[in-house]
């Protein structure tokens, strides 16, 4: 093999590739063994952060002359 698989696989733009994601790992921990159980809901957690829309800060516009 001369690449990944993942070269392989067409591109998802990340809001479509994040929801499914986390639709996968949710439907990963309602089987998941308490060992794996953290693991993923740390994943979920991450995955859902991606996913919030983010806050801007306040932004300082300053003329230098």
């Amino acid at each position: 093999m001369d690449h990944s698989p993942y070269l392989d696989q067409p591109f998802l733009p990340l809001a479509v590739a994040l929801p499914r994601m986390l639709a996968e790992i949710e439907s990963e921990l309602t089987l998941a063994r308490p060992e794996e159980r953290r693991r993923l809901e740390t994943r979920a957690v991450l995955v859902r952060s991606l996913l919030a829309p983010s806050v801007p800060g306040p932004v300082s516009i300053e003329r230098s002359t």
